[in-house]
């Protein structure tokens, strides 16, 4: 069964993507990169976890699902949820074009 850790949303990036790809983000004693989890779409989380687990972390953190062509999780405010899987840990951020030009990158929780 999987539990969100206590840590609470937090902006890790606003402003030019190429500035964000060069970004290292220490999180729980982790170095991360936007490129670790750029392709990881949440809909791939389906593949690696129960489907419980997967309703849960959809439930509580209040994401949407966009089914248009391809399936896909967004943020209250339409961004796109990603996921990195590492270790026993499972993080979740949000990222995408904010406004024309504007990037941002949010960790939305963390899982185990």
């Amino acid at each position: 069964m999987l539990t969100k850790t206590k840590i609470t949303r937090q902006k890790l990036f606003d402003g030019d993507e190429q500035e964000c790809l060069k970004e290292i983000f220490e999180i729980e004693n982790q170095k991360i990169k936007l490129i670790d989890f750029y392709n990881s779409p949440l809909r791939d989380l389906k593949k690696e976890i129960d489907d419980k687990s997967f309703e849960t972390i959809i439930i509580e953190s209040k994401f949407k699902v966009r089914n248009s062509f391809i399936e896909k999780y967004v943020s209250e405010e339409g961004l796109e949820i990603l996921y990195l899987k590492n270790n026993d840990l499972i993080f979740l951020f949000t990222y995408g074009e904010y406004q024309p030009g504007r990037y941002i990158l949010h960790l939305e929780s963390i899982w185990n």
